[in-house]
């Protein structure tokens, strides 16, 4: 038992935290996603616009408007933005000169969330459906129908799509036939977020995170510690990461379940997150997102210095993580 209990506190002593980085600019309303390619942090609006921000120098270097109402979801493929809206559309856009190609119509309710798997994109809709849709053609190739709620989360792996839903299931889909191959039962309250990590799906609902074998569609896992809805969760190495309403992004080991830190990032509601190398990306409805640097000393995610050189983040932000180091 010593012995148990050395191990969770020096896991939790492995986790520091350094001072976030705040990016603003979104004039008109919070922002409800963030995706990170290389440099780039790509956010979407309830102001109806995406940014394309510079995440060294904090900058925000592009604005792309076309949707007419806020922007749900982001994500990046190559040189290509591809963004879903509560205008029912999907857009796909040159993520260098910021123009949008081609507009996907087709959901008769808000698309929710995108997500893209080779030449296909993959969305999700408060019609209750999944659309699979080619992205060159932006022809829609099938209609994914099964779900009795809004459909909020998606995640395609291998041949797989997972899906989540305010019927407060998860289904497990064949991409090629888009046959319904699992259900999942547990949650009670609506699933806000799917991640799919090598064999396991985590999943978030009100307060909890699942963790769930995707061969046997059995829970292995349920995480506590949130008091408020969890509205997404993010996979890294051996760690989960989680944001929610209640203010917090919490950091959980995936093995044990154990939460390993908390901390508080927004005022209120916690949209989305995203997590590149050790920088979590987190976006709230304070019209700001933040970066927020997280040193893991050798463990599980390697070496700080290693990422903070690979970001060339070193003439700002090592300075910052040195000063509020455990902050």
């Amino acid at each position: 038992m010593l012995e148990k209990s050395i191990a969770r506190n020096l896991d939790h002593q492995q986790i520091q935290v350094g001072k976030p980085k705040v990016l603003e600019g979104n004039e008109l309303g919070f922002v409800g996603s963030v995706f990170v390619k290389d440099n780039l942090i790509i956010s979407g609006s309830t102001d109806n616009t995406i940014r394309i921000w510079d995440i060294d120098s904090g900058e925000c270097i592009k604005t792309l408007e076309g949707h007419t109402t806020l922007v749900r979801s982001v994500f990046v493929k190559d040189n290509l933005i591809i963004s879903c809206s509560y205008d029912k559309t999907i857009k796909i856009w040159v993520s260098n000169t910021g123009e949008c190609i081609k507009t996907l119509e087709g959901h008769k309710h808000f698309v929710m969330s995108v997500f893209v798997k080779d030449n296909l994109i993959i969305s999700c809709s408060a019609d209750n459906t999944i659309r699979i849709w080619d992205i060159n053609s932006g022809e829609c190739l099938k209609i994914l129908k099964g779900h009795t709620d809004w459909v909020r989360s998606i995640f395609a792996k291998d041949n797989l799509i997972i899906s989540g839903s305010c019927d407060r299931t998860i289904k497990i889909w064949d991409m090629t036939d888009g046959l319904c191959l699992k259900t999942l039962e547990g949650h009670e309250y609506d699933i806000r977020s799917v991640f799919v990590k090598d064999n396991l799906i985590i999943s978030c609902s009100y307060q909890i995170i699942k963790i769930w074998n995707i061969d046997s569609g059995k829970c292995l896992k349920t995480l506590k510690g949130h008091t408020s809805y969890v509205n997404s969760v993010f996979v890294k190495d051996n760690l989960i990461i989680s944001g929610s309403d209640d203010g917090t992004i919490r950091i959980w080991d995936i093995k044990s379940g154990s939460c390993l830190k908390s901390l508080e990032c927004q005022t209120y509601y916690g949209w989305s997150l995203f997590v590149q190398n050790n920088l979590i990306i987190n976006c709230s409805d304070d019209k700001t997102i933040k970066i927020i640097p997280i040193s893991l000393f050798p463990g599980e995610l390697g070496v700080f210095q290693q990422v903070i050189d690979a970001y060339n983040l070193a003439h700002h932000l090592e300075r910052e993580v040195m000063d509020y180091l455990g902050c």
